[in-house]
C-alpha cells in the first residue's frame, strides 16, 4: 500500500504496519490511522508518526527510554485494557516531540505520551495525572 508522507514523498507500507488510534490524538481526534517510519528495531533516535489518512500530518517521536531511562509512565487498568495488552512487554512508550528553530532546545511530551500495543498495533495518547512529568521535557539537556 503507497501513502503520501509529509517528510519522506510517497513510501510503500504494509497494512500490517498500520497502527490504530481509536481516538486518534489530541488535537487531531478524526485522524485514526498511523504508521511509524524508520527503523524501530533499530534503535533510531526519532522516529515519523505519520497519519495514513493525511499525508501533511506526522509527527517526530522518541522513546523516552533514550533520553530518560527512569521514565516509567503508570497507565491505569482501562487504558491497558483499551490496547489488549496482555502484558506490559507488549507496550512501548513513544513521546512527541517539538523541533524549534534552535534544534538545541528541542523537547519531548512526556506528560502525554503515546502508547503501542506492539502485538495488535493498537495505540493510544494517555495523559498522565504525574506531576513529575512535563509537556516540555528538554531532550539534550538529559543526555
Amino acid at each position: 500500500m503507497k501513502i503520501g508522507t509529509k517528510a519522506f514523498g510517497t513510501v510503500e507500507i504494509n497494512k500490517e504496519d498500520i497502527i490504530t488510534f481509536k481516538n486518534g490524538l489530541a488535537g487531531f481526534e478524526d485522524k485514526q490511522s498511523y504508521v511509524l517510519l524508520g527503523n524501530p528495531e533499530a534503535d533510531e533516535l526519532f522516529l515519523w508518526l505519520q497519519s495514513t489518512e493525511e499525508q501533511d500530518l506526522a509527527f517526530v517521536v522518541i522513546q523516552p527510554r533514550f533520553f530518560k531511562p527512569d521514565y516509567r509512565p503508570v497507565i491505569n487498568y482501562a487504558e491497558i485494557e483499551e490496547l489488549s495488552a496482555e502484558n506490559e512487554e507488549d507496550l512501548l512508550s513513544y513521546a512527541i516531540v517539538r523541533i524549534p528553530e534552535d534544534v538545541s532546545k528541542m523537547t519531548a511530551n512526556l506528560r502525554a505520551p503515546v502508547i503501542i500495543n506492539v502485538k495488535n498495533n493498537k495505540g493510544k495518547q494517555v495523559v498522565l495525572n504525574d506531576d513529575k512529568y512535563e509537556i516540555k521535557t528538554p531532550i539534550l539537556a538529559e543526555k
